[in-house]
């Protein structure tokens, strides 16, 4: 049986405002695939990525997952997808391990997985102090950590690297491959240049 793409745009087309934001974008998403998305500042990144969440209604065109015409913000039960985007959507006032345990128990997630992502991102010595300790890197790598354990297949990310350092841009960068190499799939908009194998690119300009 052939798969379906986990995730496809078809010739969308998205306004705000009255002004056209995304023209004619046309993007598949397979097991294994990341797609990174590229673009001047204002060509349409963030929105592009907001429209495949469901985020944002699209004008034109449509969006499917897994070849449905779904809303995947909608049914969070299905975990069908992890976001982050430019915030970190962490609770400041909860400590590091607090914020940590609550998606960890939310998505029912195993305790070598939870342990492996605060080791593999060096978050060990820092879960007992409170989120608004962190510097902004340290927050980005709280976040990154939650991304390693969450089940979601699509990884959909907006500018992760951002306040990383270059050591835990390198980090990052295994995370993602090593998500792809289990089946999973990662769209990502960054204007850094990212050392992974294998990606596609979609141009916005």
């Amino acid at each position: 049986m052939i798969k379906k793409p986990l995730v496809e745009a078809q010739s969308i087309y998205f306004e705000k405002a009255g002004r056209t934001i995304l023209s004619s974008v046309n993007m598949t998403l397979n097991e294994g695939d990341i797609v990174i998305v590229k673009g001047k500042n204002g060509s349409g990144k963030t929105s592009f990525l907001k429209c495949l969440a469901g985020f944002h209604r699209i004008t034109k065109g449509q969006i499917l997952w897994n070849g449905k015409k779904i809303l995947p913000t909608y049914f969070p039960e299905k975990k069908m997808l992890a976001w982050l985007g430019h915030l970190n959507a962490v609770k400041l006032s909860l400590s590091v391990k607090d914020n940590l345990l609550f998606y960890a128990d939310l998505w029912s997630v195993k305790k070598n997985e939870y342990d492996y992502a605060i080791k593999h991102l060096c978050f060990s010595q820092y879960l007992e102090l409170p989120v608004s300790w962190l510097s902004a890197g340290e927050k980005r790598r709280l976040c990154l950590a939650r991304l390693m354990f969450c089940p979601s297949k699509v990884w959909i990310i907006d500018e992760p690297t951002t306040f990383l350092d270059e050591e835990n841009k390198k980090i990052f960068e295994r995370v993602m491959e090593e998500h792809v190499s289990k089946g999973g799939a990662i769209v990502c908009a960054s204007h850094d240049s990212l050392n992974i194998n294998k990606f596609k690119t979609l141009s916005l300009d």
